[in-house]
């Protein structure tokens, strides 16, 4: 059989399931290939030691030549030729949420961005400080990528650093968001703010104010114009159609989800009022 047919069927027979890591976060198969996709975000070749093709879409055997025009892979020679291969999507090893925060397998919990989901001794997930950590088996610390967890360090050849401790993860909690104030109930509000000595209503655009301890927003009108609403929350975050407090994003169905913390401290143990974000409001 021709060296060429049978490199083919060499790669057709390579079945390992081990992992082939593309970048931090997307891996592809042993006997895949990763290869940039038209978007620039990673891809699998079907086949070992692939050559990724310009056009980003297909790849070839690996000791051939892309052909893009002739839709096909030439031997070095160009006396034998193949049909070029599609690639795929590669498989994210870290799942992501909308806004950027780490989901934890148990689908509960989420870490901020920058940071790894480490299981703790309790059965929960923890927060190691550190993007696609290696999680050490005492489950109270982590590595940063590369290293092993050794003793009571991380060790990569003769380097050799403290060990990090996780931090508390955030359960995924999400609450009903609030409605903005009425026309009526914001100049009600605003007079009755205006008699006050002590408070005064919160300037929201030409000619509109919001009462006191509120939140000045703009959200797009009928128009395509931006229009200043009153959110009955202080220091909110500002949605379309509703406002939550400040900890919170925005997320659909008029509900708010809490964010995880953001505070990548070398720590694992927290207190019970960490729980709750600095400036949350309860409603």
């Amino acid at each position: 059989m021709h060296w060429f047919l049978q490199l083919l069927f060499f790669g057709a027979l390579l079945t390992f399931s081990t992992a082939n890591q593309c970048d931090a976060e997307t891996e592809c198969s042993d006997d895949e290939t990763c290869c940039r996709l038209s978007d620039n975000v990673w891809g699998c070749c079907p086949m070992p030691r692939a050559v990724c093709c310009d056009d980003r879409t297909h790849c070839c055997p690996s000791g051939t030549i892309c052909d893009p025009k002739g839709q096909r892979c030439l031997s070095n020679d160009g006396s034998e030729h193949v049909p070029m291969r599609k690639k795929k999507p590669a498989r994210k090893t870290v799942e992501r949420n909308q806004f950027n925060e780490v989901l934890c397998p148990d689908q509960t919990s989420k870490c901020p961005d920058g940071s790894s989901c480490c299981l703790l001794q309790q059965g929960t997930y923890g927060c190691c400080p550190v993007p696609n950590a290696v999680c050490c088996p005492d489950m109270l610390h982590c590595c940063p990528h590369g290293f092993q967890c050794h003793g009571q360090f991380c060790s990569q050849n003769f380097a050799r650093i403290p060990h990090l401790k996780k931090f508390a993860s955030t359960a995924i909690h999400r609450k009903p968001a609030l409605n903005y104030l009425s026309e009526e109930d914001d100049s009600s509000s605003s007079e009755s703010s205006e008699t006050s000595e002590d408070v005064d209503p919160i300037s929201c655009g030409e000619g509109k104010t919001c009462p006191a301890k509120t939140t000045c927003c703009f959200v797009d009108g009928d128009n395509g114009k931006s229009k200043p609403m009153c959110c009955p929350l202080s220091n909110a975050v500002c949605c379309q159609d509703t406002c939550c407090p400040a900890g919170y994003h925005c997320v659909g169905g008029g509900k708010c989800e809490k964010h995880a913390k953001s505070k990548m401290r070398h720590f694992w143990k927290t207190t019970n009022d960490e729980e709750e974000e600095e400036g949350e409001e309860e409603f």
